[in-house]
C-alpha cells in the first residue's frame, strides 16, 4: 500500500498536478460542508479537472483558451481554438479521463485566441455573478453550491440544485451587465 501511495504522488508531481491536488484537498475539506455532492465526489472533480487540464496541455497547441470545469463527474470545456480538430481533440481528451459521465463543448471556434482583456473581463463577470447570488433569498439555498464559470462573456452554472434555485440563479445572472449568455449545466434534485 505504501508503495502504491509513493508511486502515486511521485507521478503526480512529474505531471504537476500535486500542488493543485494538495491545496485543493484543503479548500475541499473546508467547502464540502455546503457541498451537497459527498466529500469522495469533490475530491474526484478536483483530480478530474486536474487530469482533464494537464492531458489539454500535452494534446492541444498552445493556441487556445480553455477553461476545464467538472462536477459531478459531468466536464465543461469553455473558451476558445482555433480549429474543429483541437475542438474534437479536446473533447476526446476530456471524455477517456475516469470518473467523466459527460463531456459538455463549449469551446469557440476564433481566428484569433483572445488576449488578456476580455479574460479579465470573464474574471470580473464570474465574481460579479457569484456576488449577486448572495441576495437570492430562498429558503435552504446556498449560494456556494453553484459553480460559476464565465468565458467570452458567456456565464456557465453547474451544481446540485432544485429547478426553483436553478431560476432564481438564472434570473438573477441575466440581468447582469457584461453578461451575453447564461448557460444552465444543472443537475436538478427534483
Amino acid at each position: 500500500m505504501r508503495k502504491i501511495l509513493i508511486s502515486v504522488l511521485f507521478t503526480l508531481t512529474l505531471s504537476a498536478c500535486a500542488p493543485i491536488l494538495i491545496g485543493s484537498a484543503i479548500v475541499t475539506g473546508v467547502n464540502v460542508a455546503h457541498d451537497r455532492r459527498s466529500a469522495g465526489q469533490v475530491l474526484d472533480d478536483k483530480i478530474i479537472t486536474a487530469s482533464v487540464k494537464n492531458e489539454l496541455r500535452k494534446t492541444l497547441q498552445d493556441d487556445s483558451r480553455i477553461k476545464v470545469d467538472s462536477y459531478n463527474g459531468v466536464v465543461l470545456l469553455a473558451g476558445e481554438v482555433k480549429t474543429d480538430g483541437d475542438r474534437v481533440a479536446a473533447e476526446d481528451a476530456a471524455a477517456v479521463k475516469d470518473g467523466v459521465m459527460k463531456v459538455v463543448n463549449e469551446l469557440k471556434l476564433v481566428s484569433e485566441i483572445s488576449d488578456i482583456g476580455p479574460r479579465t473581463k470573464d474574471g470580473y463577470l464570474t465574481s460579479k455573478a457569484k456576488a449577486s447570488l448572495l441576495k437570492i433569498k430562498l429558503e435552504e439555498f446556498d449560494p456556494t453550491r453553484v459553480k460559476i464559470t464565465t468565458a467570452n462573456r458567456e456565464v456557465y452554472l453547474m451544481g446540485m440544485v432544485t429547478r426553483n434555485e436553478a431560476d432564481a440563479v438564472v434570473e438573477r445572472i441575466r440581468h447582469l451587465r457584461g453578461v451575453d449568455r447564461v448557460v444552465k449545466i444543472f443537475e436538478y434534485l427534483d
